[in-house]
Order: C-alpha cells, then sequence, then structure tokens
C-alpha cells in the first residue's frame, strides 16, 4: 500500500446519492410535467363549461339561442382569454343548441 493510495469504495456512496438524486429530479420534473398537462386540460373543459352555461341561459331567458360568440360575450357576461384559447362557436339553426369547440392555443385540446 501506498501513502497517498486512495481506499477502495471511497467514492462509492457519492456516486449512489447522486444516482438517486438524479431519479428523484426526474420524477418530479415527470410529476410536474403531467400536473401541468391536467391542469391546462381541465381549465379547457372549463371554458367550455362556462359557455355552454350561457348559451342554456340564453335559451332560458330569451327562448332562443345566441345567434353568435359575441352576442354572448356582451349579453350573458361570458369572457374567454382569447390569447389562450380559440373558440369555434357554430350555429346550425336558431332552434338547436350551437355547436362549441375550445382549443388551448399553442397545444393541448
Amino acid at each position: 500500500m501506498h501513502l497517498y493510495e486512495r481506499p477502495r469504495g471511497q467514492y462509492r456512496g457519492l456516486a449512489f446519492a447522486a444516482v438517486v438524486f438524479v431519479l428523484l429530479a426526474a420524477v418530479f420534473l415527470l410529476a410536474l410535467a403531467t400536473t401541468t398537462q391536467r391542469s391546462e386540460a381541465r381549465e379547457t373543459e372549463m371554458v367550455t363549461a362556462a359557455i355552454q352555461r350561457g348559451i342554456v341561459t340564453c335559451y332560458a331567458v330569451e327562448g332562443k339561442y345566441p345567434p353568435s360568440l359575441s352576442y354572448l360575450y356582451e349579453h350573458y357576461g361570458v369572457s374567454v382569454d382569447e390569447s389562450r384559447y380559440a373558440v369555434f362557436y357554430d350555429v346550425i339553426a336558431a332552434n338547436l343548441m350551437p355547436s362549441v369547440q375550445v382549443s388551448r392555443i399553442g397545444g393541448g385540446s
């Protein structure tokens, strides 16, 4: 044995701790990404539900469905952040409920 020779396995514990740290960081980042995706999907569902409630309220009050999305915004207080969501509002007939689809701008559902 030499005077300055390192004992075997001196860095084994440090390497194990580094591997465990990297694995925990990866699990944390994966959980964060999953939570973000769920949150974005839930926000899109909430925007869709708000528009649907406005449509039904308009029909209950006026006896007809709103002719446009802007009419719903002006008369029933529905608001959508148009920088984050694209709303596709398709009126089929005055006596049929309009089709509404909300999509997140920049991806998502």
